[in-house]
């Protein structure tokens, strides 16, 4: 079935991945804050699946949290939970968001009948281009006339925020050779892409695998502005000892590239066609229920619901944006697709 092309978030998906290796999380806290890893017994971090229900009812994942148990407890009574958040652009209001995933998580603990409740430690790291030292909870509300009055009854947290745009290369590369030193140089150099590739040998250096080795090329694909036939010329004239693997990983790209291009295409088209249909059938049946366009058209129940609420409000213009922004979000349309497409908004508005 046809499906909207996803928008890629390489920032986003490179660190989870990161963050998902118990070893880098171990490096991570000796190296940021040593003080945590002082109390924490590393032979028992794991993994927490961190998906739950917001209250009004959408899923929610926060980007990676850990339980771990404190050196020197024994039981349920000595754990403790790392929240790691990433964000690579300023949020104003991102201690909103983390002070929701802490307080869904300790519900979620109320419900497992964990008793008493294991603190949560919220990890922010940010690699954005801007300047940005979050705000917390009470600094957002200081600007209200009665801020002095409501202060003590505002919620207020601290998090551990790293801003990698802070760390200057020569102090990670004081790292030992390993894939936290790689992957945390390659983030820090985010829009850098010049000294990306000055660093290019002590980046891959420090890839243990070809699954690591893999995660940094498409991680530096994904923001380096470089194709990777690009990229493979450039390392043509790069010495260093892991050139052999990462020359490999990138050919086997480039074919694949070849491959999933043709696949790509044939797929945009499919489902272009299938939104023209689904426009188009609205326009003739106007009193076809969702479940009979859904089917009809190949498309999802969700994306035929959301369509047909927004026709029902009868306006053009945000009919007109929802469909080029985002049903038909990076689908090239022709002259002749932007004519058509205006002509059946008009119709399905009542215009």
């Amino acid at each position: 079935m046809p499906s909207k092309p996803k928008i890629h978030q390489p920032d986003d998906r490179f660190f989870k991945s990161v963050m998902s290796d118990p070893e880098v999380v171990k490096a991570y806290l000796q190296h940021f804050y040593p003080e945590i890893a002082g109390i924490a017994d590393f032979s028992t971090l794991q993994q927490q699946n961190t998906q739950s229900m917001r209250p009004n009812l959408k899923l929610f994942s926060a980007d990676v949290v850990y339980r771990c148990r404190l050196k020197g407890g024994s039981g349920e009574h000595f754990h403790f939970c790392l929240l790691f958040e990433h964000k690579s652009e300023p949020d104003e209001h991102v201690a909103v968001q983390i002070g929701l995933y802490i307080f869904l998580l300790l519900r979620e603990q109320i419900k497992a009948s964990k008793q008493p409740l294991e603190p949560v430690l919220p990890l922010l790291f940010y690699n954005g281009k801007a300047t940005w030292q979050p705000k917390r909870i009470r600094e957002i509300f200081k600007v209200h006339p009665s801020y002095e009055v409501l202060k003590p009854y505002l919620p207020d947290f601290r998090f551990l925020f790293e801003d990698a745009h802070r760390l200057p290369p020569e102090e990670l590369l004081k790292l030992d050779l390993s894939y936290f030193r790689s992957t945390v140089l390659s983030m820090a150099l985010r829009h850098k892409p010049d000294l990306i590739f000055e660093y290019i040998e002590v980046i891959f250096e420090g890839a243990e695998d070809s699954d690591q080795v893999l995660s940094i090329i498409t991680y530096i694909l994904g923001v380096a502005e470089r194709s990777p036939k690009r990229f493979l010329e450039e390392l043509e004239n790069t010495e260093f000892t892991t050139k052999p693997n990462v020359m490999s990983t990138l050919e086997q790209l480039l074919e694949m590239g070849r491959e999933e291009g043709r696949e790509e295409g044939l797929d945009k088209g499919m489902y272009k066609k299938s939104i023209f249909n689904l426009l188009k059938t609205a326009v003739h049946f106007p009193d076809w229920p969702a479940k009979k366009l859904a089917d009809f058209t190949e498309l999802s129940m969700e994306v035929v619901a959301t369509f047909l609420s927004v026709k029902s409000q009868g306006d053009s213009a945000v009919l007109s944006r929802y469909v080029r922004q985002d049903l038909l979000a990076n689908i090239p349309l022709s002259a002749e697709d932007e004519e058509k497409l205006d002509r059946l908004v008009v119709q399905l508005a009542g215009g």
